[in-house]
């Protein structure tokens, strides 16, 4: 049955872009004001006259403006976007209000070496007036780096050349969105199923279809492998990108750049060394595989699986495909879920089912997958929901989100906003938990019970596995880069295939699919990005613990640690609700949860 046109969708199942803008002609009126305030921004950036606090206060402020106009213009036409991509409107606003980001981005980095050009005993005195101490943590961020900063005809060469940093990406998103072809698939009823290496990953790898599964898989692995050349060329020109940048800018080793150089936009630098990145990839690589390698095994002994491949490895044990829950009755389920953290919690959330935040309609031209975005009013939610617990749980994750942004946004200027991503997945992925043990508390019998474990399993393997196996996967492909060894095609298939056999030994086939790893998904031209996963996921699943505890004064030391999400460094956020994230032993108190809940299983398994 065909999808539906996005003027056939119910009211109630959009989102209200209203308070945003009225309509496509008040965002218009908006996005063309932004050429000329970026433009008076450059100007009192560059004017050389800042000789008081006053001067750098009116820029800040200015700026503060620019970024509040551009945040919420980008947040509308990427909604309009998300519901239905193949409007021309749509496309059209798209275009716009990234053009708009760009010249709002190049203002920016204006004012950031306006602000580096001030001598730091200067900097220091302005620092402690009434109005700039407002801004302390974006000046923190710009002063941090002043030690990475070139002279000014390098920092000008190299923002001219900015456009050119992202091709890597944009070959990798054009190769994997427009030029390869992936045949369809056939389900165990003969029906024919479109594949994309997303819907492998997201949808296709946890159905119980196992001929479906593979014959999906073997479409992924044909319609990558001719593009394999073309995509290494690409990775290899980001990676050495990075090197060269890092010692351009006189770091120590690329890692220390990508761990401290913020990402551009509203996602701060991790701010802590390449030390934690090793520590949380040795962990969670060398003691976690083990339960993995166990849920494996359970895996192939209860699906009859005699050779497992890399689709087989998230397979549920039963099929999730039980009673569809409406909307409202998600609606209930998270709200009843979210209690234990507090009226602060719900209030938002019914806020957004109220408010109507949430686009929750399915349509032809529907983006790929669901998020959440900021505005200056509040965050909107993109997640089409069909129904499955599936949903439910991305419904969830989202809304996440969207109360950590409801809070941050309340309580900081446009210029401070900034997430950290080692932080920024632990609200959403603290939804999941709470709604997991919401319905392990109501199933009516072990097979529900299990089904839930099993969804709480996806998210395990997709943070943990998925993200960690990339993670290592680049720490290896950096680590030649800064030594100065090329990377070819080869050298992608061997560590990919390398970090794979080292995680899961000889409990997977590892075929060409092990090879072609690196093809499937675009973290790899984002940093060191995949790791930020298991500490936002390893941290959530503490504090759901000791929210299930009825931990209540942990509810008030988390509110606020929301509040200031955008604020202070992810490890000061982490510590001020208890948790070290920069030692070993949150790491392997979230793998011991792992493991619980593969003996669970196992035992629901052996005695059923």
């Amino acid at each position: 049955m065909p999808l539906r046109a996005r003027s056939d969708v119910p009211e109630q199942e959009t989102w209200d872009l209203r308070p945003l803008f009225l309509s496509v002609e008040d965002w218009e009126t908006a996005v063309e004001r932004i050429p000329a305030l970026a433009e008076e921004l450059i100007k009192q950036s560059d004017s050389q006259e800042w000789r008081t606090p006053k001067d750098l206060v009116r820029c800040l402020q200015l700026h503060d403006e620019l970024r509040r106009l551009c945040i919420n213009t980008d947040r509308y036409a990427m909604s309009r976007f998300a519901e239905d991509a193949t409007s021309n409107e749509a496309q059209t606003l798209m275009g716009k209000a990234q053009l708009a980001l760009q010249r709002c981005g190049e203002a920016s980095e204006h004012l950031r070496a306006a602000i580096r050009r001030l001598p730091t005993n200067t900097l220091a005195a302005w620092r402690q007036d009434a109005e700039i101490v407002v801004y302390a943590t974006y000046l923190e961020r710009v002063e941090q780096e002043r030690a990475h900063t070139l002279h000014d005809e390098a920092e000008r060469a190299l923002a001219a050349l900015a456009g050119n940093i992202g091709v890597p990406s944009g070959v990798y998103e054009a190769a994997t969105g427009a030029d390869m072809r992936f045949r369809n698939a056939h389900d165990g009823s003969g029906n024919e199923v479109a594949v994309t290496p997303f819907a492998l990953l997201m949808n296709i790898e946890t159905s119980a279809d196992t001929k479906f599964r593979h014959d999906a898989y073997q479409s992924v692995i044909d319609g990558l492998r001719p593009y394999q050349h073309t995509l290494a060329r690409a990775l290899a020109g980001k990676i050495q990108g990075d090197v060269a940048a890092a010692r351009l800018r006189n770091y120590d080793s690329v890692f220390h750049m990508l761990q401290m150089a913020d990402m551009g936009g509203t996602i701060s630098a991790n701010q802590v060394d390449p030390e934690h990145y090793f520590m949380v990839q040795d962990v969670m690589l060398k003691e976690l595989a083990p339960h993995m390698r166990r849920y494996m095994r359970l895996r192939k002994r209860v699906l009859n699986l005699d050779r497992p491949l890399l689709c087989d490895a998230k397979a549920p044990l039963v099929p999730l495909s039980g009673a569809q829950m409406s909307f409202a009755q998600a609606r209930s389920l998270i709200l009843k879920a979210a209690e234990p953290l507090g009226s602060v919690y719900t209030d938002i959330l019914e806020r957004a089912f109220d408010e109507r935040w949430i686009y929750w309609g399915r349509n032809a031209g529907n983006w790929n997958g669901a998020f959440c975005g900021e505005s200056s009013v509040h965050p909107y939610v993109f997640s089409p929901f069909g129904g499955g617990m599936y949903d439910v749980f991305v419904l969830g994750h989202e809304l996440g989100h969207a109360v950590h942004l409801s809070l941050a946004c309340a309580s900081e200027l446009p210029t401070n906003l900034a997430f950290s991503c080692l932080f920024i997945e632990t609200p959403s992925t603290l939804m999941e938990h709470m709604i997991a043990n919401r319905l392990i508390a109501t199933a009516a019998d072990a097979t529900s019970r299990a089904q839930v474990r099993m969804m709480q399993m996806f998210t395990f393997h997709h943070d943990f596995v998925t993200h960690q196996t990339e993670a290592e996967i680049l720490r290896r492909l950096y680590s030649l880069a800064d030594k100065g060894r090329p990377l070819s095609t080869e050298v992608f298939r061997q560590t990919s295939r390398q970090v794979l056999s080292e995680f899961w030994g000889d409990e997977i086939e590892l075929d060409e699919g092990a090879d072609l790893y690196w093809m499937r998904q675009p973290h790899y031209y984002m940093g060191l990005y995949p790791y930020t996963y298991a500490v936002g996921l390893t941290a959530s699943t503490i504090l759901a613990e000791r929210f299930a505890a009825g931990e209540t004064a942990l509810i008030e030391d988390w509110i606020r640690v929301l509040s200031e999400g955008a604020g202070k460094s992810p490890l000061a956020l982490f510590r001020a609700v208890g948790l070290d994230m920069d030692t070993p032993e949150p790491y392997r108190r979230a793998i011991r949860h792992v493991g619980a809940i593969i003996d669970e299983l196992e035992t629901v398994f052996t005695t059923g």
